[in-house]
């Protein structure tokens, strides 16, 4: 049978003291009663990330695989073709540069970072990016979970005509599966550099998401001091674009596209597994 690559075992997980084996099994239990078509064969790392992202509630942790999957058998767009050589992927790489933060917060939070690169807002194009920043996840969960995510998205050159780009259909499935379906707890959105007119692109999103989320999305001015933005998350976790301690976005940046490319046989493999049984 086919497995995921990962680079953690749930045997560790358990030795962490994160969840147990009775928790693990009574997922899998679960699962063996669900049409397959639904739900492909889940692998133990996968049930573990799953526990993980519900604080070991069973129930939600039911809930939150179920809609991990109907969510990405509904939107082939945003999850499924993640071939890094395709041209609109490339665009989007280039047109916001986005990496996992190499260092965590002290809680072990993981943390995204996203920056426009090009400020072109022809070259912006959502359901890529979209596409890339769930991808970045499966990057972030490779090995040693972290415990949560924050995501810090830095506003800069973004200008009115971007809202011209946005596309409520894709945006509700995507906030559906970020809301329902993703598989780590979201702690906190930080907006960072947000322009004047920010309070259209809330609207926008407010069309999509839930209260629970919107209370998380915390909007920053620009032009904040390094010693305000280090209250966000630690020094050590910015990088030096910001006065922190990191490599610069840019270096980081190359060394996510580099992650990108190394992942490219786990995702073919997710689709193929994912998909097997859904036809």
């Amino acid at each position: 049978m086919q497995k995921l690559p990962f680079g953690f075992t749930s045997k560790e997980i358990i030795d962490q003291g994160r969840t147990s084996r009775e928790n693990i099994d009574a997922v899998k239990q679960w699962l063996s009663s669900v049409d397959s078509a639904i739900i492909p064969r889940v692998q133990h790392e996968l049930v573990v990330i799953f526990l993980l992202s519900c604080d070991n509630d069973l129930p939600l942790t039911q809930h939150t695989i179920t809609m991990y999957y109907k969510c990405k058998r509904n939107s082939p767009d945003i999850f499924d073709n993640r071939e890094m050589d395709r041209a609109d992927l490339k665009k989007a790489m280039n047109s916001i540069h986005m990496c996992s933060l190499p260092v965590r917060t002290d809680e072990n939070y993981a943390i995204h970072h996203f920056k426009l690169n090009d400020t072109n807002y022809l070259n912006f194009d959502l359901v890529p990016v979209m596409k890339l920043s769930y991808m970045l996840l499966d990057i972030t969960q490779e090995k040693d979970l972290p415990r949560g995510l924050v995501v810090i998205i830095d506003c800069k050159g973004v200008g009115l005509m971007h809202l011209t780009r946005m596309k409520i259909g894709p945006m509700r499935r995507y906030f559906q599966f970020l809301q329902e379906g993703f598989p780590i707890q979201m702690k906190v959105i930080h907006i960072i550099n947000a322009v004047y007119f920010f309070d259209k692109f809330l609207n926008v999103v407010k069309l999509c998401t839930k209260s629970e989320l919107m209370e998380m999305i915390k909007v920053h001015p620009p032009s904040a001091e390094p010693e305000k933005l280090f209250a966000l998350v630690p020094k050590k976790c910015w990088p030096e674009d910001y006065g922190g301690d990191l490599p610069s976005t840019e270096i980081l940046h190359e060394k996510a596209v580099e992650q990108f490319e190394e992942k490219q046989e786990f995702w073919r493999l997710e689709q193929e597994i994912r998909c097997k049984n859904s036809d």
